[in-house]
């Protein structure tokens, strides 16, 4: 099977050098997947601009150029030149709405050039969808963030994108657009724990809690802002259990799963005075094996301190005390912190 073509995209202009970045995504044969040829085009100098396109496709797709794509371009490099000669023509900023320019090779329905902006919206749209479908989550992502160009506050593109830089641990983009998601519909609580969730991750915990707080007022028995606030205090030093009890009342399954895969049991401040404890000591004094305790740290969450391989009292209490009061090991661990010597005085 030969190489098919899916779409030509415009990356950007550069008003100085007159270059004009796109990339050709073409799948190579009968299996799923996409690969892409990048090139730049050089306007303003002798010769068909478009030349150096129409080479690459002959030369790794045995394609020509199609003549749809030939229109567009012809059309985008047009508007481009017309820009330029304007007073503000070496502005860059005259030029972002090259990225969000699209091709299909076949289908000017498809195509956003000559099309009007709500139209081009959905143009772009679609083509995220589908290739969402197809399991191209990066480009579908990537084609939304230049649907913001054209519409800022699509919420649909902000979700998507907030889901997205979540489900790949990018915290400040997932924080940033969440954000944007927030102002565009401030009601909205998916946005809200999105937004509390990379506060977490950044470590922004007193602003995570404050988003959780202002969940948890409109909706008290939400699942997922129990969750969240109870990380937040837990990583702040305070108290988690009322609402991780809370979370259990509501869903036991997934309150179970959390504290298992993904709650974290660090305190962004050790207590004063935090006893630690070496990991060669921790089998006799929780009472179980060693492999037990690898256990516990590769897939329960036990934190270590450092890289050394100590554990601190306070951490090892915290985790002790959540695996045995919502019965998430076997048997329960029969060990609890030591009675400090010396009470904290009560401010």
């Amino acid at each position: 099977m030969r190489a098919h073509l899916r779409f030509l995209i415009l990356d950007d202009f550069d008003p100085d050098t007159g270059e004009l970045a796109l990339r050709v995504a073409f799948q190579p044969g009968p299996e799923p997947g996409l690969e892409l040829l990048r090139l730049r085009l050089h306007l303003g100098r002798a010769g068909n601009p478009l030349d150096p396109l129409t080479r690459e496709l002959r030369t790794h797709v045995q394609m020509p150029l199609p003549p749809l794509w030939e229109h567009g371009l012809k059309t985008i490099i047009h508007a481009i030149e017309e820009e330029l000669g304007g007073p503000d023509g070496r502005n860059a900023l005259r030029y972002l709405w090259v990225r969000t320019q699209l091709l299909h090779p076949a289908e000017s329905a498809r195509s956003t050039p000559n099309h009007p902006v709500p139209r081009q919206v959905e143009i772009l749209r679609d083509w995220s969808h589908r290739l969402d479908q197809e399991g191209q989550a990066l480009r579908a992502a990537e084609i939304l963030d230049r649907l913001l160009l054209l519409a800022p506050r699509d919420v649909t593109a902000l979700a998507y994108l907030t889901g997205f830089f979540r489900s790949q641990g990018m915290a400040e983009e997932m924080a940033a657009v969440a954000e944007r998601w927030l102002k565009a519909e401030p009601g909205r609580v998916e946005a809200k724990l999105r937004h509390g969730e990379a506060l977490v991750r950044l470590g922004r915990v007193q602003e995570a809690r404050a988003a959780f707080e202002a969940v948890l007022k409109v909706h008290p028995v939400h699942l997922l802002a129990h969750l969240g606030m109870a990380q937040a205090l837990a990583l702040l030093g305070g108290n988690p259990f009322p609402h991780l009890d809370a979370a259990q009342e509501l869903d036991p399954g997934a309150t179970a799963s959390v504290l298992r895969e993904t709650f974290d049991y660090r305190l962004l401040a050790a207590p004063a005075g935090d006893r630690t404890y070496d990991l060669e000591g921790l089998p006799a004094l929780l009472g179980v094996s060693g492999a037990e305790v690898q256990d516990y740290l590769q897939f329960l969450g036990l934190p270590l301190a450092s890289a050394d391989g100590s554990v601190r009292e306070s951490e090892l209490a915290r985790w002790v005390g959540v695996m045995n009061r919502y019965a998430l090991l076997p048997g329960g661990l029969n060990w609890s912190a030591p009675t400090p010597r010396r009470l904290p005085e009560l401010g």
